[in-house]
C-alpha cells in the first residue's frame, strides 16, 4: 500500500443511508473500511460496504453494494434503485467549520435570548460550540448522557455547531444538573473545552 493510501485509508469520513421511505443511517462516523447490513421496505437485503482508496491517483471511496462496485468522491452521494448513500469528508468539514462556526463567550447565558429557548422551556442544559471538541464526542455524551438517539444527537451537535450553542430540556433542574456534571466530566477526562452546564428560567446559571 503506497503512503498516498495509508493517507486516504486513515481519514474520517460520515455516511447516510437512506431509501426513499426510510433513514438506515444517519452522520455514522468510519475510518478505514466500513460494512452496514440494511433490509428495504421490499423485505430485499442490502450489504453496503465503503473502502477509501487511490484510484489513478486520485482519492475515492468505492461502494460495493451487495456486489455491485462503483467510486464516489469523498464528499458524494449515490443512488442505486431505492438506496441513497451519502458521504462527507468529515477531517475537511471540521477543517473548515473552525473557520465558519460562531464561538461564543463562556460567559454567554443562552437562556436571556428567545431564539435559542425551545417552546415551553424552563429548565435544562447549555451547550457551547468550540472549535477543538470533536463532533463525535459531542454525539457520543448526548447519546449516553442525555438519552438521545443517535440520528438526533446528529442533529443537535450540526445546530451547535451551526449556532454556536444549544439549549436542550430536562425534566428537573436536578436531572440538568446531573447530566451538566456528567458531561463536563467526560470532556474533563479528555481535555476538551466544552461548555455544559445546567441552567432554569428565572435563575442565575450555575455554576
Amino acid at each position: 500500500m503506497s503512503s498516498k493510501d495509508n493517507e486516504v485509508a486513515k481519514k474520517r469520513f460520515i455516511v447516510c443511508i437512506d431509501e426513499i421511505q426510510q433513514n438506515f443511517v444517519f452522520g455514522e462516523q468510519f475510518a478505514g473500511r466500513y460494512a452496514k447490513t440494511v433490509t428495504l421496505s421490499d423485505g430485499s437485503v442490502r450489504t453496503v460496504e465503503l473502502t477509501p482508496m487511490i484510484r489513478n491517483g486520485m482519492p475515492w471511496v468505492e461502494l460495493n453494494d451487495t456486489g455491485a462496485r462503483t467510486y464516489m468522491g469523498l464528499n458524494g452521494t449515490t443512488t442505486n434503485g431505492r438506496l441513497m448513500v451519502q458521504i462527507r469528508d468529515l477531517d475537511a468539514m471540521e477543517a473548515e467549520s473552525r473557520l465558519q462556526s460562531p464561538v461564543l463567550q463562556p460567559a454567554t447565558s443562552l437562556i436571556a435570548f428567545p431564539d435559542f429557548l425551545p417552546s415551553g422551556f424552563t429548565q435544562g442544559i447549555e451547550i457551547f460550540n468550540d472549535n477543538i471538541t470533536p463532533m463525535q464526542f459531542v454525539v457520543s455524551v448526548l447519546c449516553a448522557h442525555v438519552g438521545l438517539s443517535p440520528e438526533d444527537a446528529s442533529r443537535t451537535m450540526l445546530d451547535i455547531h451551526a449556532r454556536g450553542g444549544a439549549l436542550l430540556p430536562t425534566s428537573s433542574l436536578a436531572e440538568a444538573e446531573r447530566i451538566a456534571a456528567q458531561i463536563s466530566a467526560e470532556a474533563a477526562n479528555q481535555n476538551y473545552p466544552l461548555v455544559c452546564r445546567p441552567v432554569s428560567i428565572g435563575c442565575a446559571d450555575i455554576p
